[in-house]
């Protein structure tokens, strides 16, 4: 991917974040997004960024990251990939090896496409928001919208186990 791709995909996030900062009805519109029943909320956000509405693996992508993005309480995104973030928010259950982690890291790891991984993600990622885990958005909408199953599930196991050892030497 070009840095001029990357580059646009960390900007469009930092501006759905301002955004979501100043203007409580996109926030609200957005909020619903990830709900197939009330995702049509926000089509008009999603055409006002160049989204196509009738492409499934392009606009779903977006309706996860940018309801997770106004769900949050945030004011800017963070740096964590989606392995370490899920491990973090399992820390006070043993991190890795919590049967809870492992169950949906798992669950994240069967997904073949970019659709089935965007319905399973919905409520993960509210329980890493829930738990302040400062998971990047950049990030995660690059590794959906740019979903190899292979690369990025294999990066995401990585991140889940190597993060958590990190956190426990640091301990």
């Amino acid at each position: 991917m070009s840095d001029e791709k990357q580059l646009n995909i960390a900007s469009v996030v930092a501006k759905v974040f301002a955004r979501c900062k100043n203007d409580n009805g996109f926030a609200a519109a957005l909020k619903k997004a990830d709900n197939p029943d009330t995702e049509y909320q926000a089509w008009e956000i999603f055409a006002d960024y160049g989204i196509p509405l009738n492409v499934d693996t392009q606009r779903l992508p977006y309706a996860i990251v940018f309801s997770s993005i106004a769900k949050s309480s945030r004011n800017s995104d963070g740096s964590l990939g989606f392995g370490a973030a899920l491990a973090r928010a399992y820390l006070d259950d043993g991190g890795k090896d919590s049967d809870a982690a492992k169950a949906k890291l798992r669950r994240i790891l069967a997904c073949d496409n970019v659709v089935e991984l965007c319905s399973v993600l919905r409520p993960i990622l509210r329980l890493i928001s829930s738990r302040c885990e400062v998971i990047s958005y950049t990030k995660l909408l690059k590794d959906l919208l740019y979903f190899d199953p292979e690369k990025t599930l294999a990066r995401w196991a990585q991140d889940f186990f190597v993060s958590s050892q990190k956190t426990e030497e640091d301990s």
